[in-house]
């Protein structure tokens, strides 16, 4: 039996510790979601879970259907979030389970203070208990009192009684005594008188005797009929104790019945808080629900968003990317076009001294010696403008010549030109290095004036 009883105490420890866990488990994992700190949010189900056991050890039938509750909703918060919403894509938990999770430990405190706490009818009830029990305690030393001095009654009473037997006896034994000596009076005439005189003394001290004992139990009859008269007073008293206990016990009822109509009257309330309660939770329900479906619409909006933000950022990654490369490209063709001038400013100088060197050393041949084959492509103009560049060593007139030759024909190499101008082919190479592209068309305008 014993072992029976032990694989059962311990049947119920192991399910109710493995229920405890598993409850704590998800309270905890909602108190996480609810934004409370992992570091205190294992209070959560600590607080719950005593709460619960607390009222289940009380009896207190309020807490323990509002504690059923609180765990009731706790779990299934927990169990169906993940269902609607994808915590770890990101979303968030509804601010409606958020409010709720956080309204639980306010409710526990209060219940709990509740719990603890007394109503002043409950403390009334309880007064009026200790009364009644104070009552009954003082009716009962009060009989406990009577029963031993009715039992002393008694025993003195037993003991006069049998004092009185004692003398009785007594008595008895003197009577018999008497007739023993008449006996031996009658029997012992001759001797009567000399113990006649003995034998009166005697009578008259067993008279003397019997009267004493007739006194004492005279004396002993009285305070029989006294304690009698004690007993009596004494069981009256004990029928006073006794209603006493018995308007204590109706009391008793009384508070019982009065503790049961407000136990009632909690039940009630209590129901009506569950109901209320639960019309509360439909509403928050539909509320969640509602928010959300405007959760969701949000998210697909923010999705749309945050697709066209990403598509922006790169159009605009792009964009710098290609800005950066188009400033790049422009640095290098920048610095590509100032290498090539300095490059062609460096070479034209240098052909320039070359063509000088060359013009010193050789001897030019007259213009009246060259070849009659030899003609100009046009006469240059008599006024030569004034923006006309200067080269080195070259006469404007050869300059002009040279820059309306190469507007007109530009496809011809120096060779060409030099034979349709009449002009040497390094003065034609050091005019047309000396001097811009942009001059020639101004110079081709000029020289077709005069032909117009």
């Amino acid at each position: 039996m014993r072992q029976l009883l032990g694989r059962a105490v311990s049947g119920q420890s192991i399910a109710l510790a493995a229920a405890v866990i598993l409850t704590a488990k998800g309270e905890f994992d909602l108190a996480v979601l609810a934004h409370f700190a992992w570091q205190i949010a294992w209070m959560f189900p600590v607080m719950l879970d005593v709460y619960v056991i607390t009222a289940f050890h009380r009896r207190r039938w309020p807490d323990m259907v509002v504690g059923m509750l609180l765990m009731i909703f706790c779990q299934v918060a927990v169990h169906l979030l993940p269902v609607f919403i994808d915590t770890e894509a990101g979303e968030e938990v509804p601010w409606g389970l958020v409010v709720a999770v956080a309204c639980v430990a306010p409710v526990v405190v209060v219940r709990v203070k509740m719990l603890a706490g007394r109503t002043a009818e409950e403390i009334a009830a309880a007064q009026d208990a200790d009364r009644a029990a104070e009552e009954l305690r003082a009716a009962r030393a009060e009989t406990t009192a009577v029963r031993q001095a009715l039992a002393e009654a008694e025993e003195r009473a037993r003991a006069e009684t049998v004092r009185a037997e004692a003398e009785t006896a007594a008595r008895q034994e003197a009577e018999t005594a008497r007739a023993v000596a008449e006996t031996r009076a009658a029997a012992e005439a001759e001797t009567r008188a000399e113990i006649e005189a003995i034998t009166k003394a005697e009578i008259i001290r067993h008279e003397q005797a019997i009267a004493e004992a007739r006194e004492a139990a005279r004396v002993a009859a009285e305070r029989a009929a006294a304690e009698a008269e004690a007993a009596r007073m004494a069981e009256g008293r004990l029928a006073e104790a006794r209603d006493a206990a018995d308007r204590a016990a109706a009391a008793r009822v009384l508070a019982e019945q009065t503790a049961a109509g407000q136990i009632r009257a909690l039940t009630d309330a209590a129901e009506q808080a569950k109901r209320d309660y639960r019309a509360a939770l439909t509403e928050a329900r539909e509320a969640a629900r509602a928010a959300q479906g405007r959760a969701d619409d949000l998210a697909d909006e923010v999705r749309v968003v945050q697709a066209q933000r990403d598509e922006a950022q790169r159009f605009a990654e792009r964009q710098a990317t290609a800005r950066a490369l188009a400033e790049q490209e422009s640095q290098a063709v920048k610095d590509a076009r100032d290498g090539l001038v300095n490059e062609l400013e460096r070479t034209r100088r240098a052909l320039a001294r070359a063509q000088e060197k060359a013009e010193i050393n050789v001897v030019r041949q007259p213009e009246i010696l060259r070849p009659a084959a030899r003609k100009s492509i046009a006469s240059f103009p008599v006024d030569l403008p004034p923006d006309l560049p200067e080269v080195e060593t070259v006469k404007p007139e050869t300059v002009a010549v040279v820059l309306a030759a190469r507007g007109k024909h530009p496809e011809m190499t120096n060779r060409q030109l030099a034979e349709i101008t009449g002009i040497s082919d390094r003065t034609i190479r050091k005019v047309l290095n000396a001097v811009p592209a942009e001059i020639v068309g101004r110079v081709l305008a000029l020289t077709s004036e005069p032909a117009a």
